[in-house]
């Protein structure tokens, strides 16, 4: 319902709570999903306030967080060739092509940027999850596309929410794709560095 006080409550406690169960669950952490986490908070504080200035950084933290997270997926899932990775990356980049071409006259020069920058991350991400998706197809692969899928959605959701068609269901429902996408990852953190660790070990 758009309750702000309620949303000043829950929203600041939601990653932290992600980086605990991280902390409880993880046979080796990760400094860089830490600080990939530590990020996406500071994003979502300054997401609060409505302020241009505000908005921007929160924004521009949401990319640096992603491409720290693009970092992390990278290093786990090691693909051994480029050609999954570009047939992966194509059916994103026409999803964020399209939410581009919808809210382009309704966005400034500077939020424009922004938007490019966050679907080249995301559109990265999604290619990096399908292509490891199609080359294993086992249960870490799936966990890595569901939330590549669940973090398109969110963006997807938010950028009709805000520049295209205003329906108050739309934020809320970004939201749980966004927890979605950040829980689903968190599992594949944790599998994907015990599989990584049963191999290490192996040698």
């Amino acid at each position: 319902m758009e309750n702000k006080l309620w949303i000043a409550i829950s929203k600041p406690i939601l990653l932290p709570l992600l980086l605990s169960l991280y902390l409880i669950r993880s046979s080796k952490v990760s400094s860089v999903y830490i600080f990939a986490l530590f990020l996406n908070w500071i994003s979502n504080v300054l997401f609060l306030s409505e302020a241009i200035n505000y908005v921007t950084a929160a924004s521009v933290l949401f990319i640096i967080s992603r491409l720290f997270i693009l970092l992390k997926v990278y290093k786990e899932v090691k693909l051994p060739t480029l050609f999954p990775f570009v047939i992966g990356t194509i059916p994103f980049i026409f999803m964020f092509i399209y939410l581009n071409f919808l809210i382009f006259e309704e966005i400034s020069f500077q939020v424009f940027i922004i938007t490019i920058f966050h679907s080249i991350s995301m559109s990265f991400m999604g290619g990096i999850a399908l292509g490891n998706y199609i080359m294993k197809n086992d249960k870490t692969s799936k966990l890595l596309l569901v939330s590549a899928i669940f973090y398109t959605f969110n963006i997807l959701i938010l950028g009709v929410k805000f520049y295209y068609l205003d329906l108050p269901f739309l934020k809320p429902m970004s939201m749980v794709f966004f927890i979605l996408g950040h829980f689903s990852l968190l599992n594949f953190m944790i599998l994907s560095e015990k599989e990584n660790f049963f191999i290490i070990n192996q040698k």
